[in-house]
């Protein structure tokens, strides 16, 4: 399911690396999908974590007096839309999964036997029942019994999320040295995963395969940082230059210590005062 990569999501992607199958839904993804809350307003405001209200525990609160009455907790009308929000979409997407899985594969199974007494369907009912068949039909083929294959698949299970677990430390530790290495914001990060699974590149992956989490950025954005070193360069060359032309061109200032030549009577048309000094004398005579 290559072709469905940039779809996945980040538990997805983590589960794929460290060597789990998945199944991308493609309309879990689909926000136009999205379950509507009672303000529709107020939506974005909720899938926002940076604008989710804080709430303090009164339970954690440094009272004094332990015989003190509790303070009412403050209504958070945001928190309960936020977790409603929450809980139909987990309860969809399983919900879908589930469908999706019943519709595609080969069950001999009816989803009326598993509806509940008020009429729904019991979806972790249908869910048990898929497995166990899966569970079967994989011994089956195997020639064993399903209790051995059923604790085959757990030990794997076991071994994906030890490795799944392995990894997360290693891509918190990976992340943290990218971006103090390359200056980069937490918005660089949610692009670099967006456009790494839109090349069919999986961070995760290239991590778990022993590669540099930074040789992929690299690889992903090279020709916007070779346009970014270009251009610094290129201003760093013209800047020098630009100085280098100003110093050529500048015209020494005078010193104001030296003093200033007298201006010659004859250069403004007049006399000398040694001319006016011998026309007196001549007169005199």
């Amino acid at each position: 399911m290559e072709e469905n990569n940039n779809k996945l999501s980040l538990e997805q992607m983590l589960t794929q690396a460290a060597g789990g199958t998945v199944e991308p839904d493609p309309v879990v993804e689909d926000p136009k999908k999205e379950p509507v809350v009672e303000d529709p307003n107020k939506e974005p405001v909720v899938e926002d974590p940076k604008k989710e209200p804080v709430v303090e525990d009164p339970i954690v609160e440094d009272r004094p007096n332990p015989d003190a009455k509790k303070p009412a907790e403050k209504p958070n009308p945001m928190k309960e839309v936020r977790d409603k929000y929450n809980t139909e979409r987990a309860s969809r997407e399983k919900i879908e999964a589930v469908i999706n899985k019943f519709t595609d594969g080969d069950y001999d199974l009816k989803l009326k036997d598993f509806k509940t007494e008020d009429g729904k369907v019991d979806y972790d009912a249908l869910a048990k029942a898929m497995e166990d068949a899966d569970i079967k039909a994989t011994a089956d083929k195997k020639g064993i019994a399903p209790e051995v294959q059923a604790e085959i698949e757990r030990i794997e299970k076991e071994k994906i999320e030890l490795e799944k677990q392995k990894l997360q430390v290693s891509m918190d530790r990976a992340l943290t040295n990218m971006q103090q290495d390359m200056n980069l914001k937490g918005v660089d990060i949610n692009n670099f995963f967006k456009d790494a699974m839109a090349l069919q590149k999986n961070p995760y992956r290239w991590l778990a395969q022993g590669g540099d989490l930074k040789d992929l950025y690299r690889n992903i954005y090279w020709d916007k940082l070779v346009k970014e070193q270009t251009d610094a360069a290129v201003a760093k060359a013209r800047a020098t230059w630009d100085e280098e032309a100003k110093r050529a061109t500048k015209v020494p200032a005078s010193n104001p210590a030296q003093a200033k030549p007298q201006a010659s009577a004859n250069a403004t048309g007049g006399i000398s005062m040694e001319q006016l000094l011998m026309e007196a004398a001549t007169k005199r005579k």
